[in-house]
Formats: structure tokens, C-alpha cells, sequence
């Protein structure tokens, strides 16, 4: 090949791995049980994994504790450089000590990067040689796209992953870490007289989430982890490059419901590790740098990116979702309860009810929904995957403890413009349902 023919090819070559993908959002969502894709977009399109990356630094961790090479009750001291990462972090000193199982705690919950490299340092002698045993780990896992240069997720170019990758190492830590895996449901960290709530919404605003792990940089976007079980299934959603951090939650809810959806339908999709990542391009970088202080550009980024129209992972986007009466045609009924304005009365409610009905509430999905009535926003739980007897039993369970329960049962349409109306609660179409109401006394 002549020299000048050469020269050309190689420019464009590196141009193309240069220059970063366009890739709007990154997600998956595989059946933890078998590792079945149920659905993804982009999902092995290489991503700054920002926090993320200490699910990977638990999961060293953990396996230390597995192994013997640590206990829970270890002390452990901080070094100065812990102590000097940026935030988020738990505050701690150079010099101060802290124990294994309150730093695990303060990683999973507060996303503690001081936490991180104590672990790090005291694991791996210092957090780049524990990063390149992380990397060593997840090759080993088959996270081919992956590499780690801190035990933190602080932005480097270098430190890359993929939803496909993170879903992989989700599985594995469940799997082969149930008795841990437990840190990441811990709703409040209680560290020397203050209570510290997990940063991780998703416990709260999915019924059926019970972990794993936010995470959060200019490059990345608002990343996302999350596991739900359901019905006996649990599923592992992975969410990269929101916009905001209420769309990595909302929009994870519907991924979620996605995936319990064509799971109920049945699926026969390929294994995650045989998703294929042969695109070379780094990350792209999410969030334009004049939203970032100019870090996008520190990281070679285009001002111009990330400037998308948010994330919209809608139910309508498939067909199985599509309908609520194609839905209650295979679960027969569903129950909804606890119309409120507030939404942790609601949330409260839903708690209320899960207490009262004890082995019942694991019949179905119980699932907090909003909708606006005259331009204020409602919450209300609606429980579907039922059928009509697990309907009426548990409204018959919660007559005492919750207003307004009622049974919606799958029927041929009423004519156009038929609302059902309960009293002194905030009104819901409800066209193609026939409704059974079950009601104790309404306060106003």
C-alpha cells in the first residue's frame, strides 16, 4: 500500500474511533434466574459507568469476606488519600478508622467515595493496583468491555463499562452473594448519630425493587441498577445516560414493568453474554459541557453534547403493554386503593396494606401510578396479576385498613365517556372495567 493511501486510511481510521457515538441512552433488562435478555437498547455500547463501578468494588469485597480475608467487624484506617476524595463521600479524616461493615454500608447506600478507596487501599495495597484487579475480575466474569482505573467511578477516560457488562456483575453478586446482597435494600445508614437515608429512590418508588445502586458523573448521565422480584421472578434492569435523576427512576420503573410484562408472556431470547460489543468508539459523553463546568471539554467532549429529548420508555412503546384490558384479559382483575394527593400517604398506605395482608401481598404487582385530576397530580396504587378471588380477598382484607378498594374486572367497553366516580376521593376513568367497590367510611 503506497504511503499517501496509508496516511489517508489511518486518518480516517482514527477519526472513526475518535470521534464519540450518538447513543442516546443504554439499557437492559435480563431474567436474574437464567441471564435471559428480556430487553435492551444499546445495551453493549461502552458507557462511563460513574458509580456504578463500586457494585464492582463490593462485589472484591465481598468475595474477600467469602474468602476469609476480612470480617465485618475489621477496622480499617483512613488513608489521606481517602480522605481527600471528592464528594459524595461520608466525611471521614486521614488517620480516623471505620469498620469493614460501616464502610460497605456507606459505599452501598451513600455512594461514599472515601468509603470506596479505604475499602480499595486495604484490599488491594493501593486503589490502582485494586482497579486492576477489579479489571482482572470482570474479564474473568466476561465484562469484556470494561476497565477500571479507580474503585470509585470518578470520571477517566480510561474507566468504561457497559449495561451489558454491569448487568453481568449484577447477576454474579446476587448469585454468588445473597447473604451481602442485603446492603443494597438498607434504606437508612445510621453512622455516628445520624441517620442517612440510601440515595437510591428506586426502594421507595418500585414496590418490588429491593436494591442495587445509583451513580452519577457529566459523562455518564444518571446512571441506574436496579433488581425487583416478583411473582417468585426477579429481574435486573440497567439504566445509563438519563438526563436527570427522577428520569433514571421513572424511567427504570418502566423498564422494569417491561420486563415483568414479557416475562409473563414468555420469552426465549438469547443469554447477555452473547450480546456483542464490536463498536471501538469511546463513551460518548452525556451531558453538555455547559451543564458540567466545563468538564465535558477537559474529557474532549463536543459542547454540543448530549442535547436529546429525555428518555421515554412508555407503555405504548409495547404492544403487550399497550391496552389495559389486553392486560386484565390475562390477569383477570386488579385492585386499586389509596387515590391521594400526597404521595407518601400513599406510599404509606401501600406499606399499611402489604402488613395487613400478609402472604396475600405476594399474589400479583402492586405498583405506586400517578395521573393528574384537574391539573393536580394523584397517587394511587393499583395491583394487577390477579385474578378475580385474589381481587376480592384482598379487598375484603383491607376493608378496615384502607379506603375506597376496589375490584376492576375485565368487560366489554361502556359507551364513550363513562367515568366512575367514588365519593369524596379523586375521580379515575375507568371505562372497560366493570367495578366492584368495597368501601368502609371515607374521610374528606
Amino acid at each position: 500500500m503506497q504511503k499517501p493511501i496509508l496516511f489517508a486510511f489511518s486518518l480516517v481510521l482514527i477519526l472513526l474511533l475518535s470521534t464519540p457515538v450518538s447513543a442516546r441512552y443504554s439499557a437492559i433488562v435480563i431474567d436474574a434466574d437464567n441471564g435471559e435478555v428480556i430487553h435492551e437498547t444499546e445495551a453493549a455500547q461502552r458507557w462511563y459507568p460513574a458509580s456504578l463501578t463500586k457494585v464492582m468494588t463490593l462485589y472484591m469485597t465481598f468475595a474477600a469476606l467469602e474468602a476469609g480475608k476480612l470480617h465485618l467487624d475489621d477496622m480499617l484506617s483512613v488513608s489521606r488519600h481517602a480522605a481527600k476524595q471528592p464528594k459524595s463521600k461520608l466525611g471521614l479524616r486521614h488517620g480516623q478508622q471505620i469498620s469493614v461493615e460501616n464502610a460497605i454500608l456507606a459505599v452501598a447506600t451513600r455512594s461514599a467515595n472515601d468509603a470506596a478507596v479505604t475499602l480499595a487501599e486495604h484490599l488491594g495495597g493501593s486503589e490502582s493496583h485494586f482497579a486492576h484487579l477489579m479489571t482482572q475480575q470482570a474479564h474473568h466474569m466476561g465484562m469484556s468491555s470494561s476497565s477500571f482505573v479507580n474503585a470509585s467511578g470518578l470520571p477517566n477516560e480510561n474507566q468504561v463499562s457497559s449495561a451489558r457488562d454491569l448487568a453481568i456483575l449484577s447477576l454474579a453478586l446476587i448469585k454468588h452473594f445473597p447473604e451481602y446482597y442485603r446492603y443494597f435494600s438498607t434504606t437508612e445508614f445510621h453512622y455516628k448519630g445520624q441517620v442517612l437515608p440510601n440515595t437510591n429512590r428506586i426502594l421507595k418508588s418500585y414496590p418490588d425493587a429491593d436494591g442495587l445502586k445509583t451513580g452519577f458523573t457529566c459523562g455518564s448521565g444518571y446512571n441506574l441498577i436496579a433488581s425487583a422480584k416478583r411473582n417468585g421472578h426477579r429481574l435486573v434492569g440497567v439504566l445509563l445516560g438519563a438526563h436527570s435523576s427522577g428520569e433514571r427512576f421513572e424511567q427504570m420503573g418502566n423498564l422494569l414493568d417491561v420486563g415483568f410484562e414479557k416475562k409473563a408472556t414468555g420469552v426465549n431470547n438469547a443469554h447477555v453474554s452473547t450480546l456483542r460489543d464490536d463498536d471501538l468508539a469511546p463513551p460518548p459523553f452525556q451531558l453538555a459541557s455547559n451543564r458540567c463546568a466545563g468538564s465535558a471539554v477537559q474529557m474532549g467532549a463536543d459542547a454540543e453534547a448530549g442535547d436529546f429529548e429525555p428518555i421515554r420508555i412508555k407503555a405504548n412503546d409495547h404492544p403487550q403493554r399497550l391496552e389495559p384490558a389486553v392486560m386484565h384479559s390475562q390477569a383477570k382483575a386488579s385492585v386499586i386503593f389509596g387515590s391521594d394527593y400526597q404521595k407518601q400517604h400513599a406510599e404509606h398506605q401501600l406499606q399499611t396494606a402489604r402488613h395487613t395482608l400478609v402472604s396475600l401481598a405476594d399474589k400479583g404487582h402492586p405498583r405506586l401510578i400517578k395521573y393528574k385530576i384537574k391539573g393536580k397530580t394523584v397517587w394511587q396504587t393499583r395491583w394487577t396479576g390477579l385474578d378475580a378471588d385474589e381481587a376480592t380477598e384482598i379487598c375484603r382484607h383491607l376493608a378496615d385498613t384502607i379506603n375506597d378498594c376496589r375490584v376492576l374486572t375485565a368487560s366489554p367497553p361502556r359507551p364513550a365517556g363513562h367515568r366512575a366516580v367514588s365519593h369524596k376521593q379523586p375521580a379515575r376513568h375507568q371505562h372497560h372495567y366493570r367495578t366492584v367497590v368495597h368501601k368502609k367510611a371515607l374521610h374528606s
